[in-house]
């Protein structure tokens, strides 16, 4: 009998590389399990139908390399490089942001979302990482950061975490593209405009929808009005960082179009498009 589709839950495994191919499986879904070195493209490549992979809470992912590849979804599980030129749609979640590589971006890519739940210190090494890890992709369609509490960043630190890296790196990392950046802060009254500074300079978002505070969406709006001002003055005909945000909605933590103290709904354009 022809096996299309395979889960394996709360075990350990070891598969030899000389184990039969799977010829007919084409999706592959692994919970809270934990792989030996190279066992989980050991498994790909035995499976050369292969358009399907979910990988949740894992342990011991190295690298995936696959041309049939269509969707991977890795859930709270690391993993070093991504090497799938078909690939048609990437989900990634967790609560560190880790290293990743991706060898070859795909130009079908579709679909892609992000999703990082922030419980470690808000500071310029996470949005360091945050940055190298959505410069590996030409695009993102959705990023999605749930955060504690956010608080003031160094910004000086942020360009020396940022420019050590790349030199350990031996390369420059490209700039990163977000077409929707979704930002979780529920508790968040305090100012913070260093944290707006480095949310944009991380992600360079074309859309920002802010599940917040009225109050913290005030402090964002007026702190994207002082850049955009400071600017124009600045510049002198460099494109600023912050330029591709064209729109800024915000909800609160019902999900629900924020009201504003002037009866406004919280939609904003700081760019006057």
């Amino acid at each position: 009998m022809a096996i299309r589709e395979l889960v394996v839950k709360r075990c350990s495994v070891s598969i030899s590389s000389s184990v039969v191919k799977y010829n007919s499986l084409r999706k592959l879904s692994l919970y809270d399990v934990r792989l030996d070195e190279n066992m989980l493209q050991t498994l790909v490549n035995k499976c050369p139908l292969l358009v399907s992979v979910i990988l949740e809470y894992c342990q011991g992912l190295e690298k995936i390399k696959s041309d049939s590849l269509k969707v991977l979804k890795i859930f709270y599980s690391e993993i070093g490089e991504i090497d799938a030129p078909n690939l048609a749609s990437l989900e990634y979640a967790g609560n560190q942001i880790h290293e990743l590589r991706i060898a070859r971006n795909s130009s079908q890519l579709e679909h892609s979302k992000i999703v990082f739940v922030c419980h470690d210190n808000v500071n310029a090494a996470l949005f360091c990482k945050l940055r190298k890890f959505l410069s590996n992709s030409t695009s993102w369609s959705q990023v999605l950061l749930y955060f504690i509490k956010c608080s003031e960043i160094n910004t000086t630190d942020l360009q020396l975490h940022y420019r050590g890296s790349n030199l350990q790196m031996n390369h420059t990392s490209s700039i990163p593209q977000v077409e929707v950046l979704n930002v979780n802060i529920p508790f968040q009254t305090e100012e913070c405009p260093t944290f707006v500074d480095a949310l944009l300079w991380s992600c360079r978002p074309k859309r920002l929808n802010l599940q917040s505070t009225s109050a913290m969406f005030t402090h964002f709006l007026n702190r994207l009005i002082y850049m955009k001002n400071s600017s124009h003055s600045t510049s002198h005909g460099k494109e600023p960082w912050h330029s591709q945000l064209k729109e800024v909605k915000a909800f609160d933590v019902k999900n629900q179009p924020l009201e504003l103290g002037s009866g406004e709904t919280g939609s904003k354009q700081p760019h006057g498009e």
